[in-house]
């Protein structure tokens, strides 16, 4: 018997993507609005959270890479 198991994906917080990407959250925003890196999904009006996966193939690297 197999078992279906759904992966949610990993979502970060703009505290959690400054810190990966090692600047401030403003400029999370300013890298978002230029379309530099991916853009986040809303849990509410002011909410924003990224998806890890989709904001590493933003940057060129792959989850698990060592790019």
């Amino acid at each position: 018997m197999t078992t279906a198991t759904t992966t949610t994906p990993e979502l970060l917080t703009k505290k959690q993507v400054a810190e990966y990407l090692q600047c401030s959250t403003r400029q999370v925003e300013l890298l978002t609005n230029r379309n530099q890196i991916a853009r986040p999904l809303y849990l509410g009006v002011a909410s924003p959270r990224w998806v890890r996966a989709e904001l590493l193939a933003s940057l060129g690297k792959t989850p698990g890479g060592d790019q």
